[in-house]
């Protein structure tokens, strides 16, 4: 189609209207286009130029399919042949242009039906990349926004004005406990405020909407499950563009487990002022602007003074012992000056001038750099001074005993060594004795000497009990051949029962089990007599029980008299009846060894008695069966007066 000339005559109505036909097309930002049912063009606008880089004027008679490429074209051909049929189409592309362009465009194919036959389609293609852009930027903010709604730990709502729900996040209906069918489009939510608090909430609502002002309010809701829950909601009112409520958007908080746990704060602090009452912790404070001083009940009750008393910092010093006012005077000092906090116990004399130790804590408060307050606790401390006091006396006079143990350890081993040179000098010369009368013996015996040889015989043997004896004997020379009393020192227990044990053969100390109560700590006693007895006790227990069964030392306090009792039990046969009555005299038992009895214990438990003498206790044998024996030492703990 050839254009008119702007410049040119107008020849008649007709040309005029085909170039402003001509005009309106090519300004137009669509792409118009006349395709005839050969799919040759007959009429296309300037905006295929821009599009597809085209001359207009040239696609006159340009197959569509040479316009449109094989690609687009194969997209595009079922909405042509429909076309060409007589059906409107519409329909989206992307439309590739020139320079890699992509448009998106809303296409508009229109049957031109001339007689009822189609001698072709119009074709109007707009572009709608700005329309998509937009869309996109509104679903990311729509996808942003309910990112936001759904991360927000609070229940995010709108209603309208009818109170029907619009939207409801799954916050919110996880605080008013509906499910997803029932969060929207319902009133419902009215239902869930609990009955004492539904009808001030809806009077709010509606003087929100009267006042125009925000909903603020914290009210109790009574959910589907039964759980009663306490809300604040915030909720702003909105209106139409007539003035007219639209609705409400606002948010909604579940506070009850704060309000809970305010109302236990509230409970803890009862409870700590009660507490601090019962533990003798008071609180004070100290206002270094206007000198005000603030003491608890229990702080009043620690200075012994009246009700009415009205305290300053200055006789707060005051109370404190004459030495220690400058070290908790510096301590404040330091306290107003640095920041320093303080933690000091010292003397202290109440109102009524009794002597005490307290603990003093203290802190300041700033204000911009200022300091405006001490605030501190104070607390009697003078029982566990006292205490502690104790402590310290009880553990020297431990380590006293440990160093007595110690000394006596050293006497010990230097006595047995002194022994051990007597046992030889007095042995040697024995047995010299000893071989000499074997060879006198062997000499008559050759002579046929009868009745020499019998004296003789005899006289070899008593020297042969002797010898077997001489140690034991030395032993009991050494440490109990005395008549003065001994000194009993007030010594740690569990000093005597560790190097008792620790005399026992190493293989044999994993069979003691000890057993004693907490109460049991000291007791008077010669620690070295003490421990020569118990030895003997558990060397016994050792040898005649089996070789797989403890031997157990039990301690336990008696009353009547007041005394310690120290049980030594064993797992072995058992006293023969006939040796308990002698069990513990000296010859008796001198006697049994001498036979080699198997019930005999020499001269041990005539020790253990003899120390027992010394000590003004006793030894007694309290259990005796064929499945042991046990044998107690009763140690009064109040030494005898006479």
């Amino acid at each position: 189609m050839n254009r008119v000339p702007d410049d040119g005559p107008v020849e008649s109505p007709r040309g005029i209207t085909s170039e402003y036909v001509r005009r309106i097309a090519d300004r137009t930002p669509s792409l118009l286009a006349y395709w005839g049912s050969d799919l040759r063009c007959r009429f296309a606008n300037r905006a295929y130029s821009i599009w597809f880089g085209v001359d207009p004027d040239q696609m006159i008679g340009a197959r569509i399919d040479e316009l449109l490429g094989p690609a687009l074209f194969a997209l595009n051909w079922p909405y042509i042949s429909k076309a060409l049929q007589g059906e409107e189409q519409r329909f989206e592309r992307v439309v590739p242009g020139k320079d890699g362009v992509q448009r998106h465009s809303l296409a508009h194919y229109i049957p031109d039906v001339v007689n009822g036959r189609v001698e072709g389609f119009v074709v109007e293609v707009t572009e709608t990349t700005p329309l998509k852009a937009a869309e996109a930027a509104l679903r990311a903010s729509e996808h942003r926004f309910k990112a936001l709604v759904t991360s927000l730990p609070l229940g995010v709502y709108e209603i309208d004005a009818a109170g029907h729900r619009v939207f409801t996040n799954a916050r919110w209906r996880a605080i008013y406990g509906v499910d997803g069918l029932a969060a929207s489009g319902s009133d419902d939510w009215v239902e869930t405020l609990h009955e004492d608090d539904r009808a001030a909430v809806l009077k709010a609502r509606e003087r929100s909407f009267l006042h125009r002002v925000p909903f603020d309010m914290e009210f109790r809701i009574r959910r589907r499950d039964g759980a009663i829950r306490t809300v604040h909601s915030l909720g702003q009112p909105l209106w139409n563009d007539d003035g007219s409520p639209a609705g409400f958007v606002g948010a909604a908080d579940d506070v009850t487990e704060r309000r809970n746990a305010e109302s236990r704060l509230r409970s803890s602090e009862l409870l700590l002022e009660r507490t601090g009452r019962l533990a003798g912790v008071g609180g004070w404070e100290a206002d270094l602007r206007s000198g005000e001083v603030i003491w608890s009940e229990q702080t009043r009750t620690i200075h012994e003074v009246a009700p009415a008393y009205r305290p300053t910092l200055q006789a707060a010093v005051a109370f404190f012992a004459p030495e220690a006012r400058p070290v908790i005077q510096a301590a404040i000092d330091a306290a107003i000056a640095s920041g320093t906090p303080w933690d000091l116990e010292l003397p202290f004399i109440s109102a009524t001038g009794r002597s005490l130790w307290v603990r003093s804590l203290g802190e300041v408060e700033f204000e911009q750099g200022v300091p405006v307050r001490l605030t501190g606790a104070f607390k009697d401390v003078s029982q566990r001074r006292e205490q502690e006091s104790k402590l310290l006396v009880e553990r020297e006079a431990r380590t006293r005993s440990e160093r007595h143990a110690l000394e006596l350890d050293r006497l010990l081993a230097e006595r047995s060594e002194i022994l051990e040179v007597l046992a030889h000098e007095v042995r040697q010369p024995l047995n010299n004795a000893s071989a000499a009368l074997q060879s006198a013996a062997a000499v008559l015996k050759r002579s046929g000497d009868a009745p020499a040889s019998e004296p003789l015989a005899r006289a070899r043997a008593v020297l042969g009990t002797v010898l077997a004896s001489i140690d034991n004997t030395l032993a009991v020379a050494s440490l109990l051949a005395r008549s003065e009393s001994i000194h009993r020192v007030d010594t740690d227990v569990d000093v005597l029962l560790r190097l008792t044990v620790a005399d026992m053969p190493a293989e044999a100390q994993a069979r003691v089990s000890i057993e004693r109560p907490p109460g049991i700590s000291t007791a008077p006693l010669d620690l070295g007599l003490m421990r020569l007895a118990l030895g003997n006790l558990l060397r016994n227990a050792l040898r005649y029980s089996a070789s797989d069964r403890p031997v157990t030392v039990r301690l336990c306090d008696v009353d009547e008299p007041l005394a310690l009792a120290i049980d030594v039990s064993d797992h072995g046969p058992g006293l023969a009846p006939g040796s308990v009555p002698t069990l513990f005299d000296r010859s008796k038992q001198r006697q049994a060894h001498a036979r080699q009895d198997p019930h005999g214990f020499g001269l041990g438990l005539y020790i253990v008695k003899r120390v027992m003498d010394l000590h003004g206790g006793q030894v007694a044998l309290t259990r005796n069966g064929t499945d042991g024996a046990t044998l107690r030492l009763l140690l009064p703990l109040v030494p005898d007066e006479g």
